[in-house]
C-alpha cells in the first residue's frame, strides 16, 4: 500500500477527489433525505424520488471536474496570475463545476430512473435549485472541496508516502530504516543569485525544483527537504526494486533541464546545472517538535553525503557516491563507476572511498 501511494501521487490525488466527493455527497443525502419535503409545496417527495445513484454520480462528476481543473487548467495559469486572482478564479470555477454537475446528474437520473421527459426533468431541477435545500448543499460541497484540496496540498508538500506513514503513526516513536539519500546542489548559485536578484532567483529555484519534483514518482523518490539551493531526495531501500534509480534520476534530471534550456534562458537568462552525491545506510526516522512537527532523519549517512557533495566542486565531478552503493552501480553496464580517491572528509577521522558515476558514452558540460 505504501509503495503504491508513493509511486502514483497523481492517481491518488484524483482518487481522493472522486471518492471524497462521492462519499461526501452520499453523507449529505442521507442526512437530508428525511427533510426533502421542506423543498416546498410545488415539489413533492414522490416527484423527487431520491435514487441512491444520484449522490454517487454527482460526487464522481464533481471530482472529475475538480481534477481536470487542478491538473489541466490551473498549472498553466499559476505563473501568469497573482495568488489572490488565482484563489478567486478557483472558487468561481469550482462553483461552476459543482452546480453544473448537480444539474446534469439530477436531470439524467430523473430521465433514466424516474421516466420523466427532459423538459419535466429540467423543471424539477430548476425547482430544486430554487429550493431551501440547494444553498446548504452547495456550501457543503464547496467546503468539502476545500478540505480535500488541503489534504492534497499536504500530500504534495511532504510526499504521499510520508503523509501515509504520518497518518498511521509510524514515526511517533523513532524507527530505524535503511535509506538512500541524494543531495542535489545548484552550481554557481552565488553568482546566479547576484545576477538575478532575490525575487527572480527565488522563481528560478522554484522552476528548477519543480522540474525535479516532476520526475520523482517515476523513480520512487521522495523529497526530504529543500535547503536554500539544495534539495535532499530519499528512498526507502526496503521498498526499492532497483537501487540504481538515484543515479538515473540525476541523469534524467540533467536531460530534462537540457530540454528546457530555451525556457530557462528566455525567462531567467541563465541555464542551471547541478552536482550531486549519493550515500546509503541506516538512519533514525522520527517526528520532531510539538507545535510545528516535522519528519526528521538522523544518522551519519546524511553527514557523509553532505561532505561528499562538497567534494564535487573541488574534484570537478557531477555525481559522486560512496563505497556503500558503488558495487551496485557497477553491475549496471549503462553506468561507468570509477574510483576517485580515499578522502578524509571534514568532521570525520576515517577515510571514505569516493566514486564518480557517469553514463556510458555521454558527457554533459558543467560549469562549477
Amino acid at each position: 500500500m505504501y509503495k503504491f501511494v508513493k509511486k502514483f501521487p497523481k492517481q491518488i490525488d484524483i482518487a481522493l477527489l472522486v471518492v471524497g466527493f462521492s462519499l461526501g455527497a452520499n453523507f449529505f443525502a442521507y442526512l437530508k433525505f428525511a427533510g426533502l419535503e421542506e423543498i416546498g409545496a410545488q415539489i413533492s417527495v414522490d416527484q423527487v424520488k431520491f435514487h441512491w445513484l444520484t449522490p454517487s454520480l454527482a460526487g464522481f462528476l464533481i471530482g472529475i471536474g475538480f481534477s481536470l481543473l487542478e491538473y489541466r487548467v490551473f498549472p498553466k495559469l499559476s505563473s501568469k496570475l497573482s495568488h489572490i486572482v488565482l484563489i478567486l478564479l478557483r472558487m468561481g470555477t469550482f462553483s461552476i463545476a459543482i452546480v453544473s454537475s448537480l444539474v446534469i446528474v439530477h436531470v439524467l437520473t430523473n430521465v433514466i430512473f424516474h421516466g420523466h421527459s427532459v423538459a419535466v426533468s429540467l423543471g424539477l431541477t430548476l425547482q430544486l435549485i430554487m429550493s431551501s435545500l440547494f444553498p446548504p448543499l452547495f456550501i457543503y460541497l464547496m467546503f468539502l472541496g476545500m478540505a480535500l484540496n488541503f489534504v492534497r496540498a499536504i500530500g504534495n508538500r511532504f510526499g504521499h508516502g510520508i503523509l501515509f506513514n504520518y497518518l498511521v503513526g509510524k514515526y511517533r516513536e523513532p524507527v530505524e530504516e535503511d535509506r538512500i539519500f541524494m543531495f542535489i546542489d545548484l552550481n554557481g548559485s552565488t553568482k546566479i543569485a547576484e545576477r538575478l536578484g532575490h525575487t527572480k532567483y527565488s522563481r528560478f529555484l522554484n522552476k528548477c525544483f519543480s522540474d525535479l519534483a516532476s520526475l520523482l514518482p517515476r523513480y520512487d523518490a521522495e523529497i526530504y527537504q529543500y535547503v536554500g539551493d539544495e534539495a535532499v531526495v530519499t528512498w526507502n531501500m526496503r521498498g526499492l526494486d532497483n537501487h540504481t534509480k538515484p543515479a538515473f534520476l540525476f541523469f534524467e534530471y540533467e536531460r530534462l533541464l537540457l530540454r528546457n534550456e530555451t525556457v530557462y534562458r528566455e525567462k531567467f537568462g541563465v541555464f542551471p546545472t547541478f552536482k550531486a552525491s549519493i550515500n546509503a545506510g541506516p538512519v533514525i526516522v522520527t517526528e520532531l517538535g510539538l507545535r510545528k512537527k516535522e519528519l526528521a532523519y538522523h544518522g551519519d549517512v546524511l553527514n557523509t553525503a553532505s561532505r561528499v557533495l562538497e567534494m564535487c566542486s573541488k574534484m570537478k565531478k557531477r555525481l559522486l557516491t560512496t563505497a556503500v552503493l558503488s558495487d551496485i552501480f557497477k553491475k549496471d553496464h549503462s553506468l561507468s563507476v570509477q574510483f576517485v580517491s580515499d578522502l578524509v572528509l571534514r568532521g570525520k577521522n576515517n577515510t571514505t572511498a569516493v566514486f564518480c558515476i557517469e553514463e556510458e558514452a555521454r558527457e554533459v558540460i558543467v560549469s562549477y
